[in-house]
């Protein structure tokens, strides 16, 4: 089950989707995030090049718990 995330920093290295509106825009790695999880950037790949995304912006982050580090920085649901 996916969960989303808001301590992006401890996401770095892992798979994500990044939605914005309800939409996925994009699967990929976190290759790195701002401290204050302000934004973060997805590694490029064949397809697409290494892409900032900004949380004002209304982009979320979705990932299998598992991917993260600790179980503490989701958001319930």
């Amino acid at each position: 089950m996916l969960r989303q995330y808001i301590h992006w920093r401890r996401l770095i290295g892992a798979t994500v989707r990044i939605r914005q509106h309800g939409q996925i825009i994009r699967t990929g790695t976190i290759d790195d995030a701002m401290a204050d999880c302000s934004a973060l950037w997805i590694a490029g790949d064949a397809v697409q090049p290494r892409t900032l995304y900004e949380a004002a912006r209304g982009i979320e982050v979705w990932a299998e718990p598992e991917e993260a580090e600790d179980g503490l920085c989701f958001w319930e649901q």
